[in-house]
């Protein structure tokens, strides 16, 4: 009986199909690309660069295809009757609160304005600041441990891309260290040094957020050399390790 067992056995593991090996190129392809829920902040009237930046990236997104929701902000007038919400702190941070991603689904935070050292990001029209601990608050609330792309643009921005902000399902890009200014808030310039440099580097369609962090990060060196700014704005860069590879995906003009 054993011996006609054993028999059986060895027949229909012959007939059995042999799971095919993956391949090098299957190993390495990119995960598909997730949905953005946006909010985006222009915090400051006095210059058009920061608006200038927001609705560049608003487009981007939208011509992307991959968009789930976004809101606008702006403190200039005009964009407000335009269509984008005001720029005030606790409607931006409820805005964030209220993203709730689904499966196959992120968010994205970019916030561009002036900042103030060990205050945060400064909301000009009533004279706020977002500070890390309340935008991490926000985002736990609004996306919990979706994976999360954080752009904190903005003079001292550094400590945003530290605890508690610093999470594993999160990326976060800050314009320069926490005492350090950034540069370009003049009406000569179209956009901030950082933010053209991003916004330059998600055009060119960066793969990984690492990848899209140095490049923006030699950019900003480059302009910082040729235009002679000094102390150098030494972005920063946190990147959880739940979220390697996430990066927005953009339709370049």
């Amino acid at each position: 009986m054993r011996r006609a067992l054993t028999l059986i056995l060895v027949i229909l593991a012959g007939c059995a199909q042999p799971v095919p090996p993956v391949s090098a190129a299957e190993a390495a392809r990119p995960e598909p690309a997730p949905r953005w829920h946006a909010v985006l902040v222009a915090g400051d009237a006095s210059l058009e660069v920061w608006d200038r930046a927001v609705e560049r990236m608003g487009a981007r997104l939208q011509a992307s295809g991959r968009l789930a929701s976004i809101r606008r902000f702006s403190a200039r007038r005009e964009r407000v009757a335009a269509g984008a919400e005001p720029a005030f702190r606790a409607p931006v941070l409820e805005a964030i609160a209220a993203m709730r991603p689904g499966p196959g689904e992120a968010c994205l935070v970019f916030l561009t304005m002036h900042g103030m050292q060990g205050r945060g990001l400064a909301l000009a029209a009533e004279s706020s600041f977002i500070t890390p601990a309340l935008l991490d608050q926000a985002l736990s609330r609004g996306c919990g441990r979706a994976p999360s792309f954080v752009i904190a643009s903005g003079c001292f921005t550094g400590d945003f891309a530290r605890p508690p902000m610093a999470r594993p399902n999160r990326v976060v890009l800050t314009a320069a260290r926490a005492d350090r200014s950034s540069f370009g808030c003049g009406a000569e310039y179209e956009y901030t040094v950082f933010d053209r440099c991003v916004l330059d580097a998600l055009d060119a369609g960066q793969p990984t957020p690492a990848a899209l962090a140095k490049a923006s990060n030699d950019c900003v060196t480059r302009e910082e050399t040729r235009q002679r700014l000094s102390p150098p704005s030494e972005p920063q860069t946190t990147i959880g390790t739940e979220v390697g590879r996430l990066v927005p995906r953009v339709s370049p003009q």
